[in-house]
Formats: structure tokens, C-alpha cells, sequence
């Protein structure tokens, strides 16, 4: 068969692209090792149009990986398809696959796909591609790496982003992982992981690793083992790790710390949310401010970088509240920091909640987007927040 797996465009305009789908490349690779044709298209960067593509490779099956950012251009690729080839099987998955059932049942048959994968989505597609599930290590040559820019920030380049483990325990309540990856824990075998390391490097150049996962720094033995294995590969000599962790005082210890620095990790990014205990426990984050503050303290001394990332306007947020974050930004003082507008995915907590008060704004999924204003809170209104300039000014 002839498989065309797709990664939409934003929502809005964006041409780059940080890093490869690793969905799409994970499914790519079992669907070439049972000798199916197989092409990856990442549409954010892609310079020939689609429907070219379709004509020239007539694939059998498209398959979709869409999140709540790229439904415009989703659904207007499924129209795509079934005016130039209607008989081809259309599969969506990924994180907004969850809500796209409930949007096309208002739609035309014409406009509707054949299949929705709900979360993890290799045991649906070994049933339609045959073969099983034992990819150690993913076939890049499936994509042009020299496409991708890497996720900032960059300290070597060329730079890429992988993933070990899947899932989170939290429960924030803003956060859509759970309802996709799961709240249970899965990790990859740390062998396989610095197998596909070395692969990257000594065979695509690759001289930087983000690690993608949510919660790298759960699971203290596994990180070691993944860390020393860096170590004894010789890599923290060829090049620079990124992670991003949590701040939770049994999470961040000097030992953590020290192993990762000596394995060649520059940058943590650190998910805070918020420089209020009361919006953290809103948010159920499961984390106090001094636990942030004795992350950052600790890793500045362990000489690694730390980026740090906000959420304005979750339930519950005012002027007093963003004062504080404010606050604890210029007392932890981040390498860097980041911060977004709270924006309201299928059926996560948070989201519930402001539909329930009459805070979100009516806007279709296809007209979400970074920097705007998708719901209010009891204290700030959309222009509160759409005219908020900022922290640290």
C-alpha cells in the first residue's frame, strides 16, 4: 500500500517547523518494515502543494496527526482528499482526535473521515499495516532533517527533540496529557534510547537532544541509568541535553543534578505556572512555592541554565495574582522565561470550568491559536487580559 502521513499546518502562519512528529515517525517506520510505500509531510514547512503530492504518490491510506492547533488546516485537508481522491482511507488521530467524532457529526459524509484513533495509536495501526510493535529505533530517513530548526533554545545545532517515556501522574487541571498519553508512566528502555542517541548523531549530525518527555525526572533510577549510558557512549563529549522536569522537592535533588550536568544537560525547562500558591491549587499542580524556589537555587548551582514557563488567566486569576508571579520571576530569576495565554482544550478540567461560568469565548477550535484570548476570569475580562503586556517590565 501507498501510506501518506500528514502533520497539518497551524492555524496560523508558521513556517518552521521545531522537529519532526514522532507519532508520524514511529508509524512510518511499521508501516516500512512491512515494505509499504511511505511518504511524511510536515504541511507548516512543506513547499509542494498537497494536492501535487496526492496525484503523484495515489496513496491507499492518509493518515492525520492533528492537535487543537491545527484543526483550519485539518479539515480542509480532509476536503482535499475527497475531491481529488474519494476513496482513500482518511485516519485522524492525535490529541484533538477526542472531540473531532463529536464536531463531524454536523458535517457532510464528503467532509467525514473513516477512522478516529483516541490516544496511543500503534495497535490500531498494526491491524491495518500488519507486523508488531518492535520499533527500537525510528527510520529518520523517513523525513528531511535539515528542515527542522529544534525547539529554543538552542545551544547546539543541529537540534532535535525525542521522547523516552509517555504519560504524566499529575492532574493538572489545565493540561490535556493525561487524556492522550495516559496517567500512567511508560518508559523506553534506556539501551534503546541512547541507541537512538548515537543514531542521530553519527548518522544525522544531530548535536543537541531535547527530551520531550513531561516527567523526565520521575523515575531518578531511569534517568540514571539513561544519563550514565550518555556518559559511557561518550556523548557528553560530542553533545548537549535538554530535559524538562517538575520542581518537587523529591524530584530535584543535588545527585539528579550533578549526573545530568556531567551527562552533558545545559537547560531545564521548568512548567510553573504561576507565582501564586492559590492559582497553583486551583491548578492543581501539585508543587509550593518553595519548592520552585529551591529547584531554581538548585539547579543555577548545579551550572545548568533553567527556563521557566507561566499560564495567565486560568480560573481564578486577577491583578494580585499576576503581581505575585511577578514577584517570584525576579526572585527565582530564570535563565529565561515564557509565558501563555491559558487556553481552554477538550475536556480537560480547566476547561470545564470556565464553560460552566460563562467564561470561554465562543470561538471555533479552528480559530485557536498562541496570544489570544480564550476565556476570561471572574476578575479580569478578554481586554483585561488581551492588554496585559507582560512580566518583569
Amino acid at each position: 500500500m501507498n501510506i501518506l502521513l500528514l502533520q497539518p499546518a497551524s492555524n496560523w502562519y508558521h513556517p518552521y517547523a521545531e522537529a519532526p512528529s514522532r507519532a508520524l515517525l514511529i508509524l512510518g517506520t511499521i508501516a516500512e518494515k512491512q515494505r509499504h510505500k511511505v511518504k511524511i509531510l510536515h504541511l507548516d514547512i512543506e513547499q509542494t502543494p498537497l494536492p501535487d503530492h496526492i496525484i503523484d504518490f495515489q496513496p491507499d491510506i492518509i493518515g492525520i496527526t492533528v492537535n487543537t492547533f491545527q484543526v483550519k488546516s485539518a479539515r480542509n485537508i480532509v476536503k482535499l482528499i475527497r475531491q481529488i481522491k474519494p476513496e482513500t482511507k482518511i485516519i485522524i488521530g492525535g490529541p484533538h482526535a477526542i472531540v473531532w467524532g463529536e464536531e463531524q457529526k454536523d458535517w457532510s459524509p464528503s467532509d467525514r473521515v473513516d477512522e478516529i484513533v483516541i490516544g496511543e495509536g500503534e495497535e490500531v495501526w498494526l491491524g491495518i499495516v500488519g507486523g508488531d510493535n518492535s520499533v527500537v529505533s525510528i527510520n529518520y530517513d523517513l523525513v528531511d532533517l535539515k528542515k527542522f530548526v529544534g525547539i529554543d533554545p538552542i545551544g547546539a545545532s543541529p537540534s532535535m527533540a525525542i521522547m523516552a517515556s509517555r504519560g504524566c501522574p499529575y492532574n493538572c487541571t489545565y493540561c490535556n496529557t493525561p487524556i492522550f498519553w495516559g496517567k500512567k508512566v511508560r518508559y523506553r528502555n534506556p539501551i534503546d534510547v541512547v541507541f537512538e542517541i548515537n543514531l542521530l548523531h553519527h548518522g544525522y549530525g544531530i548535536k543537541e537532544i531535547f527530551f520531550q518527555d513531561d516527567t523526565f525526572n520521575i523515575n531518578h533510577e531511569w534517568a540514571f541509568e539513561i544519563f550514565n549510558r550518555i556518559i559511557d557512549n561518550g556523548l557528553h563529549k560530542k553533545m548537549l541535553f535538554k530535559l524538562a522536569c517538575r520542581v518537587n522537592e523529591k524530584l530535584i535533588t543535588k545527585e539528579f543534578l550533578d549526573l545530568a550536568y556531567k551527562a552533558g544537560v545545559w537547560n531545564i525547562f521548568f512548567g510553573v505556572e504561576s507565582g501564586s500558591q492559590e492559582m497553583l491549587d486551583r491548578m492543581n499542580k501539585g508543587i509550593t512555592i518553595p519548592e520552585i524556589k529551591r529547584a531554581f537555587e538548585m539547579t543555577h548551582q548545579a551550572h545548568i541554565n533553567t527556563q521557566a514557563s507561566f499560564i495567565v488567566g486560568l480560573p481564578g486569576e486577577n491583578w494580585s495574582t499576576l503581581a505575585e508571579t511577578d514577584r517570584l520571576i525576579r526572585e527565582i530569576k530564570p535563565t529565561r522565561f515564557g509565558w501563555c495565554f491559558f487556553c481552554p482544550f477538550p475536556h480537560t478540567e480547566a476547561t470545564r470550568q470556565v464553560v460552566e461560568a460563562g467564561h470561554r469565548k465562543d470561538v471555533d477550535y479552528g480559530e485557536y491559536s498562541y496570544g489570544k484570548v480564550l476565556a476570561r476570569t471572574e476578575a479580569l475580562d478578554y481586554d483585561d487580559l488581551a492588554n496585559f503586556r507582560g512580566f518583569c517590565r
